[in-house]
C-alpha cells in the first residue's frame, strides 16, 4: 500500500502546486521509507511527508539509463562509420587507378568527378532525410540509408567504367545524406544534457575512424576488395539499429506517447524519471502547439528568429569550416603529402594522418564534457589558422630551392598541428545542428542544412584541383588561414554557450531579441550543470517544499 501511494503521488499531473514544488533539474526515484504513512484514502494525497530516496537505487537507475544512452549512440556509430568510409575512398581510388590506367583510364577531370560526385551526391539524401525522419521517424530513416549504401558499394566493386564508378559514388554519398541529419537529431534527442556534450560529437569519431579504415584496407587491399569490405559495417548498423528505441521526442510528437514512456524509461533507467520527463516535454509541446498558426510551414518557421539565428550561425560557420581546408585534406590526402617530395611512402603518411584524425576526435568528444564551446571554437580556429600560416609561409620561403629532408618534417609537422586543431571545427557543425535548431523544425532543417553544405563542399572540391594549380599549394593554405582566421572572429560573436544546456533552454535564448552573444540576458551567462551535492540535501529541500504547499 505504501509503494502504490508513493507512486500515485509522483505520478505527473496538471497540478499547478505539484510542478511549482519539484525542483526541474534533478530527476527523482522514490521508494517507501520508515518514515512514510500513508492513511488517506487513494482519491486523496497519502500524507505531506515524503519518503526518503534511496541514493544506491537512484545511482543504479541512473547508471542504467547512461549506460542504455551510450549502447543506442553506437548503433548510429556503427552506421555513421560505414558512411565515413566513401568519404576517404577516392584517396585509395585514385592513386591505384592511375598506377594501372590500362583497367579504367581517367584523366585529372574524371578523377576530380570521382572524388567530388560524393558531395553532390549527398544533399540529395539530405533533402529527402527531413521529411522522411519526421514521417518515418529517426530510427526508420536511419535503416532505410543503409539500401544505397549498400548498392553503391557493390556497384562500385564491380565497376568496369568511369561512368559505372561516378555511379557507385554518387549511391554512397546519397546515403550518407540520408544519415547526416536524423543520426544527429537522434543522439541529441535521446541523450540527457550533461552526456550529450560527449555523445553528440560521436558521429565524427565514427567518420574519421571510417575514413581511417578504409586507408588502412586500401593499402593493404586493391580497390575492387576493400568495395566489398565495406558492405560489412553496414550489416552490423542494421542489426544494432533494430535493438535501439525509437527517438522519444518524435513519437511524442507523433502521438505515440506510451511507447515514448518505454522508450525514456529504456534511456533513462527508471520509470518515475521518465515519466518526470515525458511530462514535461508534454507541457511545452502543448504551448507550441497552442502558439503557432494552422497554415505555418516549414519556409514560415524558418523565417522566425527562434530559427534564423541558429540556422545563419550554422550556415556560415558550415562555409567558413570548408574554406578552412577540413575535408579538402581528407579528399586529397595522397596528393597533398605528395607535394612536399621526399623519399616515403604516402600511402602510409596519409593513414597517419587519418589516425591523427580520429584521435583527435575523441580526445575533443572527450573534452566537450568539461570544457565550454565557445573556447573549444577560438582555440581550433586560431589553431589551425597559425599552422595553415606557417606551412604557407615555409613553402613560400623553400620556393625553387633544392629539397632537404627538413622539408619533410616541417611540413609535415606543420600539416599534423592542423590537423590536430582543425579536428573540432569538423565536428562541430553537426553539433550545432543537434543543439542549436528548435524542436518542431529540427528535423527538416537538419537535412536541408546538411544539403547546402555538401553542395558548397561539392564545388569546392571540384575546383581544388584548378585552385591548387593557379595557387599552389602554399596559396591554397594561406586561403586555409585566413579562413580559420575569418570562423574564430564570427563564433566569438554570434555562438551561444551550449554546455550544460537543455534543447529548450537553447530554445528559449534563441527567442530572444539579441543575435550577438555579448549583448545576452545575462541570466545565460553561465551554464547550470547537473548538482553534485549528496541526494539528501535535495530531499530535504522537496520534503520543505510540499509539506507548505
Amino acid at each position: 500500500m505504501e509503494l502504490n501511494c508513493v507512486f500515485f503521488y509522483f505520478l505527473p499531473t496538471r497540478d499547478e502546486k505539484y510542478s511549482k514544488s519539484v525542483p526541474q533539474k534533478m530527476s527523482y526515484y522514490m521508494v517507501p521509507g520508515s518514515d512514510f504513512q500513508c492513511k488517506l484514502p487513494m482519491s486523496q494525497h497519502c500524507g505531506r511527508k515524503l519518503s526518503t530516496i534511496d541514493e544506491q537505487d537512484h545511482d543504479a537507475a541512473n547508471r542504467r539509463g547512461k549506460i542504455n544512452q551510450i549502447l543506442a549512440t553506437c548503433a548510429v556509430l556503427l552506421l555513421s562509420a560505414a558512411c565515413g568510409m566513401p568519404i576517404g575512398y577516392s584517396a585509395v581510388l585514385l592513386p591505384q587507378l592511375s598506377d594501372n590506367s590500362t583497367e579504367i583510364p581517367i584523366t585529372v577531370s574524371t578523377g576530380s568527378w570521382i572524388a567530388s560526385i560524393h558531395s553532390l551526391a549527398t544533399p540529395f539524401g539530405s533533402l529527402i532525410s527531413g521529411p522522411l525522419a519526421d514521417y518515418l521517424g529517426r530510427r526508420k530513416t536511419l535503416l532505410v540509408s543503409v539500401i544505397p549504401l549498400f548498392l553503391g558499394w557493390g556497384t562500385m566493386a564491380m565497376s568496369q567504367s568511369v561512368k559505372a564508378l561516378i555511379f557507385a559514388r554518387f549511391l554512397c554519398g546519397f546515403a550518407t545524406g540520408i544519415l547526416g541529419g536524423p543520426g544527429q537529431v537522434y543522439i541529441a534527442e535521446t541523450a540527457e544534457p550533461n552526456l550529450r556534450s560527449l555523445l553528440i560529437g560521436a558521429p565524427y569519431v565514427a567518420y574519421s575512424s571510417g575514413i581511417l579504415l578504409v586507408y588502412f584496407l586500401g593499402s593493404l587491399l586493391y580497390w575492387r576488395n576493400v568495395a566489398w569490405c565495406a558492405n560489412i559495417l553496414p550489416a552490423l548498423a542494421v542489426v544494432a539499429i533494430f535493438c535501439i528505441p525509437e527517438s522519444p521526442a518524435w513519437l511524442l510528437r507523433n502521438g505515440h506517447e506510451s511507447r515514448a514512456l518505454q522508450a525514456l524509461t529504456f534511456l533513462r533507467g527508471s520509470e518515475i524519471c521518465a515519466q518526470k520527463e515525458l511530462n514535461d516535454m508534454r507541457q511545452r509541446l502543448e504551448k507550441e502547439r497552442a502558439t503557432m498558426k494552422s497554415n505555418e510551414n516549414i519556409f514560415s518557421l524558418c523565417c522566425q528568429r527562434v530559427a534564423l539565428k541558429p540556422l545563419f550561425i550554422v550556415i556560415f560557420f558550415s562555409l567558413l569550416q570548408m574554406f578552412s581546408g577540413t575535408f579538402i585534406v581528407i579528399f586529397y590526402a595522397i596528393d597533398i603529402v605528395s607535394e612536399f617530395g621526399g623519399d616515403f611512402d604516402t600511402k602510409q603518411a596519409a593513414i597517419w594522418t587519418a589516425a591523427v584524425r580520429v584521435v583527435c576526435c575523441m580526445i575533443f568528444c572527450s573534452i566537450l564534457i568539461f570544457v565550454r564551446r565557445r573556447l573549444i571554437m577560438v582555440i581550433s580556429g586560431i589553431g589551425s589558422g597559425l599552422f595553415c600560416l606557417a606551412l604557407s609561409v615555409f613553402m613560400y620561403i623553400r620556393v625553387g630551392e633544392t629539397k632537404m629532408p627538413y622539408d619533410i618534417l616541417v611540413a609535415g609537422g606543420c600539416l599534423l598541428g592542423y590537423i590536430v586543431f582543425n579536428t573540432a571545427l569538423m565536428v562541430m557543425p553537426g553539433i550545432m545542428i543537434g543543439e542549436l535548431f528548435p524542436a518542431r523544425i529540427r528535423g527538416r532543417t537538419a537535412g536541408g542544412v546538411f544539403a547546402s553544405m555538401n553542395v558548397a563542399l561539392f564545388l569546392f572540391a571540384k575546383f581544388f584541383p584548378a585552385l591548387q594549380t593557379m595557387l599552389k599549394m602554399r596559396g591554397v593554405f594561406l586561403v586555409f588561414a585566413a579562413s580559420s582566421f575569418m570562423l574564430t572572429i564570427f563564433m566569438v560573436l554570434f555562438q551561444p554557450e551550449t554546455k550544460g544546456r537543455s534543447l529548450e533552454h537553447i530554445e528559449d535564448y534563441f527567442n530572444g531579441d539579441n543575435w550577438l552573444w555579448f549583448k545576452r540576458d545575462r541570466g545565460y551567462k553561465t551554464v547550470k550543470l547537473m548538482p553534485l551535492e549528496p541526494l539528501k540535501y535535495e530531499t530535504k529541500a522537496l520534503n520543505q517544499s510540499v509539506e507548505h504547499a
